[in-house]
């Protein structure tokens, strides 16, 4: 049977070098994927609320992953939250007010992640619907370590009956793209982001521009996916064929 791989927001991280230590906590949160309701909550607004209800991961995981410093740390009664901050740019580098990707991540007194925000600049370009039956069917997975991916049986795999985002919608969200071109039959925008840190280490500078593209079918004016590269992580998701089929792909 054919299979879809995903590598997902998680388990792309394996291809990064990681200590047996790490590699274990995010193993395990791949395993707790699989039963979602015991191990996670979802919080919808114009947010997306992922809430850990059995946290493994550590603030130094996501340090050694990331290879830079969080935009602010805020101190909290019960723990840390960190926020990582993404502006958008233009072709010249010059910030853009007001098109801002935010994710907070806060940390209980343990340093374990409790909760990730997503903002709603993030959200504008992943549903919530399609972004939730992502992440859930990672856990459906079946881990190749030889070649760190992810494999995903497509009968395992939701089926949706949300229609995506419009073009209309996401430009009246996030402004007008970068650069726009064609591939084939759909329409790509591109758009910059670029990170706020207060260091990143000069041998991993070019993570400091997030490369966002989007991909929309002409005729209906409809995103059909989108593909993005944040901090050295590639996420791509097919909403269409998610939307069809129940298949979602993340490389």
């Amino acid at each position: 049977m054919t299979k879809v791989f995903l590598r997902g927001l998680i388990l792309l991280l394996l291809l990064c070098g990681l200590s047996s230590c790490v590699y274990l906590r995010l193993l395990e949160v791949k395993n707790q994927l699989a039963r979602f309701e015991e191990n996670f909550k979802v919080d919808v607004t114009d947010h997306f609320l992922l809430q850990f209800l059995h946290p493994v991961l550590l603030s130094d995981d996501f340090l050694a992953l990331a290879k830079l410093q969080p935009t602010r740390v805020e101190t909290l009664p019960s723990g840390t939250r960190w926020y990582q901050a993404f502006h958008k740019i233009d072709a010249a580098g010059r910030l853009q007010p007001g098109v801002d990707i935010v994710f907070a991540l806060t940390f209980d007194k343990d340093s374990k992640l409790v909760s990730w925000d997503f903002s709603p600049v993030f959200m504008a370009m992943v549903p919530a619907q399609f972004f939730e039956a992502s992440l859930r069917s990672l856990g459906k997975g079946k881990v190749d370590e030889g070649k760190k991916k992810l494999r995903v049986d497509p009968a395992d795999l939701p089926r949706l009956s949300v229609k995506p985002p419009t073009r209309e919608k996401i430009i009246g969200i996030m402004g007008p793209p970068l650069e726009q071109s064609a591939k084939g039959k759909l329409s790509v925008y591109v758009y910059h982001f670029q990170v706020e840190t207060p260091h990143l280490d000069k041998d991993y500078e070019d993570r400091r521009v997030a490369v966002i593209k989007l991909y929309f079918n002409p005729a209906t004016d409809e995103l059909v996916k989108m593909g993005g590269k944040f901090v050295g992580l590639k996420i791509a998701i097919d909403l269409l064929k998610l939307g069809k089929s129940g298949q979602v792909a993340q490389r």
